[in-house]
């Protein structure tokens, strides 16, 4: 019989010294290494035995105390052996544990709820703890600890990123996940994530430290065509993330509310990501250079947290960032993009300028208060961007396995203010744009026969209204087509249900959704026939279910295939319903919510030890398809002798012209294969993401710039893309070398002539091929406070035009005779460093 273990045998490792030399981090290393050789040898119970220690169910009653030694009575009670380091724990209070759970493993993941830390099962009747949400750093204190990162922790189609590692743009790093890209406006100065071949509001729930953001740009575009461009985004400085996680495919919780593709919620800088954990103030610093216009950036961040009581405590952080980005730079072929950006290019310099602000409470281990403010300012392209951000997030987290409860309240608001005659025929024009939201949830854990249980019941309610300002040159009697007003509310109910017994694992997922679109809709002349024929207050009602389950089996240690089937659907949001290029006649009050059943199916690995001892090898691989009925597109219509919209031109008035969303009669389908793969050998390292996609999703007429202002840019991921990262640890792992391959098969954009005259459409074209890109980058620590990053872009000066930018979809981007197949940026180099005390 074995004798138990527990959390002691971990308890000496203490932080390495500041001056800590390679001989002392050799030793820690060693001891690292000693630990679970010494479990080893004193562990002589079966595999038989192990498997049955860590499933079997128990009962706890754990007084609340310092973390550390909550651990080592657990790890006494349990038998199991828990590693990490002291200063991993240091200062955390913990409430303590009681109940019934269905095993040891259930009963620690309660245990470390909202601490920060995770557990990974280790092969030796053990766990070993990571922190969860950190800036993952080559310090010089690093030990050899085993990581699963997000995107292979969870079943299902779900990606994890850390920015600011290697020196890529936020397009970028998100382009590297599988089945996820970004649509590129360089006018705009907004980020856009694509799930799938799906963008927009609605159809990507795109976030920023959980909050929705509504954010729908129009850029002036006049300088080189008659249009605009229109789409949605996020409005945030890079300087101030930490990470982006994905998850594609799946309606379930909060984030699922509203989103037909999937999820991107973007996690800004905390407190404890500037403080060391030994200090109680700290100052990070964030400061880049880049060659071929890409400008100078720099960040400030000063964070501190004192304690008030043994349990409670108060934190805060300020940060402030600017940028400057030039208006233009060279291609691959030496050429200015002056050629293609139009005759005055100064206006594409930009001037962002962020500030953040954040303050948690914490009056004792049961509650947890942040507040947040964060805003974004930029003058370009004639026109000033202001963009605020503010929320409240509450938790309440008792010493009871039915209550973890969750409250978030949320007011976002942009402005654009446009100089005199910006956009051609306005004299002046401003929009605005505000959203309120309030979430609220709470997760209850149940420990029944042999299944571990945990319920999570909410509800959220999101209020976002469009407005605009505009003085014309002309009288338009209500066709204008620019940034159509409106108001949309979402009300729904959510929930998800986890059950785990033994090696199995099924999440279920259920929600209810309630759409208001609310706007004006002007009076149809007598020769249009229209519903309602005359001016009108419409209020547009739509309702969903969207049930989703997911279903994984740890078949073995390093093994776990999983099947998932997810409903999900989206509200027609306010520039569908009211766009109006032609009055009322182009508003289409019958639009109905699109909808989307999505089957994946998949394995996740998980294997320590595949080459030497040491390494770690993860890999996450599906297929999916997902069916969409109703698709939201906009057609062509014209008027009618006897006032009906048809498609007759023939026999049809030669003024009017109505661009009308419409839901397409034929689903649309898309299907793929997606890869993640990350192995680890400490010295060496390798990432890949692949993905491999077809749909048959049609233009919308609306997306071209030709006759309006870019509404609905076609979202079509190329056939296939892939990343793949390869890089070494070298000096003792101080000093990181690597490098990016970013491979882009057969893309497709609008076509460069815009409406095509025989089929009244924007047809689709295929784009000149994209050679394959290869970056370069190193980073080396300093000291525990520097960190010097160095890359080079597009090493190979490649001349080519990226997919999905909008500067490549028509001619109406270039001056006359200019190319729009070379639009990309070409080489490029960038410094930076990170300073932290």
């Amino acid at each position: 019989m074995s004798r138990p273990l527990s959390a002691s045998p971990c308890q000496p490792l203490r932080p390495i010294p500041l001056r800590a030399s390679s001989l002392h981090r050799a030793v820690l290393q060693a001891m690292l290494l000693l630990v679970p050789l010494t479990t080893v040898a004193q562990t002589t119970a079966s595999d038989a035995t192990t498997t049955e220690t860590r499933h079997a169910a128990l009962t706890l009653d754990l007084a609340a105390g310092p973390l550390d030694q909550v651990l080592n009575t657990f790890g006494r009670q349990t038998g199991l052996l828990l590693t990490y380091p002291s200063d991993m724990v240091a200062g955390k209070q913990s409430p303590g544990l009681q109940g019934r759970y269905s095993n040891p493993e259930a009963a620690l993941t309660a245990l470390l709820a909202n601490t920060g830390l995770y557990a990974v099962a280790t092969q030796h009747n053990g766990f070993m703890l990571q922190r969860t949400n950190t800036i993952q750093r080559n310090n010089v204190a690093r030990m050899d600890t085993l990581t699963v990162t997000g995107t292979y922790e969870t079943a299902g189609a779900h990606s994890t990123r850390t920015l600011n590692q290697n020196l890529q743009s936020l397009d970028a790093t998100l382009r590297s996940m599988a089945g996820t890209y970004t649509q590129l406006d360089p006018l705009q100065a907004a980020v856009s994530v694509n799930i799938r071949g799906m963008s927009g509001l609605g159809r990507v729930n795109t976030m920023i430290d959980g909050v929705t953001q509504t954010f729908f740009g129009v850029a002036p575009a006049g300088y080189h065509g008659n249009g605009a461009n229109s789409g949605a985004g996020a409005l945030i400085d890079p300087n101030f993330l930490v990470g982006v996680d994905v998850t594609r495919g799946n309606s379930a919780g909060s984030q699922g509310i509203n989103a037909l593709a999937g999820s991107a919620n973007m996690r800004t800088l905390g407190v404890d990501d500037i403080l060391f954990e030994e200090r109680n103030t700290g100052v990070m610093g964030r400061f880049s250079v880049g060659s071929n216009g890409l400008g100078r950036s720099g960040m400030v961040a000063m964070a501190g947290r004192t304690p008030f009581s043994d349990t409670g405590s108060i934190g805060g952080l300020v940060g402030i960032s600017g940028s400057t980005v030039h208006a233009t730079y060279n291609n691959g072929s030496g050429r200015s993009s002056s050629e293609f950006l139009g005759e005055d290019p100064q206006f594409m310099k930009q001037h962002p300028r962020s500030q953040l602000y954040k303050l948690e409470i914490r009056p004792d281990s049961d509650n947890r208060l942040e507040l947040s403010g964060r805003s974004y300012t930029n003058s370009f392209n004639r026109r000033d961007l202001n963009s605020e951000d503010y929320y409240l997030k509450y938790n309440y987290s008792p010493r009871s396995d039915l209550v973890n409860l969750n409250v978030q309240v949320s007011n976002s608001r942009s402005r654009q203010d446009y100089e005199y005659q910006a956009l051609s025929a306005y004299a002046q024009a401003a929009v605005r744009n505000r959203s309120n939201s309030f979430d609220i949830n709470n997760t209850s854990r149940f420990a029944w026969s042999d299944y571990e249980l945990d319920l999570l019941v909410g509800g959220k309610f999101m209020d976002t209204t469009y407005s605009r300002n505009i003085v014309r040159e002309y009288e338009d009697e209500g066709r204008n087509g620019f940034m159509p007003a409106g108001r949309q509310k979402i009300s729904s109910l959510y929930s998800t249900l986890t059950l785990r017994r033994d090696i199995y694992q099924l999440d279920l997922g259920l929600n209810y959704t309630r759409s208001n679109v609310i706007g004006n809709k002007p009076a149809c002349p007598d020769t249009i026939r229209c519903f309602p024929q005359g001016a009108a207050r419409l209020d547009l009602t739509d309702t969903a279910i969207n049930p989703s389950a997911t279903f994984g089996v740890q078949v073995a240690p390093w093994f776990r295939p999983f099947v998932s089937y997810s409903h999900s659907s989206r509200a027609p949001n306010v520039q569908e319903v009211f766009f109006s290029n032609e009055g009322g006649g182009s508003m289409n009050p019958f639009l109905k919510p699109e909808e989307a059943e999505t089957w994946q199916a998949g394995f996740d690995i998980f294997k320590q030890g595949l080459l030497t001892e040491k390494d770690t090898f993860q890999l996450k691989a599906l297929a999916y398809r997902t069916r969409i009925r109703n698709y939201i597109t906009s057609e062509s219509f014209f008027l009618c002798y006897d006032g009906a919209r048809c498609k007759d031109i023939d026999n049809s008035y030669a003024d009017f012209n109505a661009h009308i969303a419409i839901n397409s009669l034929t689903p649309v389908t898309t299907r793929g294969y997606e890869l993640e793969a990350r192995y680890d050998a400490g010295i060496v390292y390798a990432s890949l993401s692949w993905s491999k996609q077809k749909t048959d999703q049609p233009t919308s007429i609306v997306s071209t710039t030709q006759l309006g202002f870019g509404y609905d840019d076609m979202s079509d991921l190329p056939n296939s893309y892939a990343t793949l990262d390869i890089g070494a640890r070298l000096l003792d792992r101080q000093l990181v070398v690597g490098g990016l391959a970013k491979f882009t098969g057969k893309s497709r954009r609008l076509s460069t002539e815009g409406i095509s005259l025989d089929t009244n459409r924007v047809e689709k074209e295929d784009m000149p091929s994209i050679p394959t890109i290869f970056d370069i980058y190193a980073s080396y620590q300093l000291s525990r406070n520097v960190m010097l990053r160095a890359s080079v872009q597009n090493v190979g000066n490649k001349d080519y035009a990226e997919a999905l930018n909008r500067m490549n979809q028509d001619l109406y981007y270039a001056q006359e005779g200019a190319s729009v197949n070379t639009t990309a940026r070409g080489r490029t180099y960038m410094v930076s460093t990170e300073i932290r005390f």
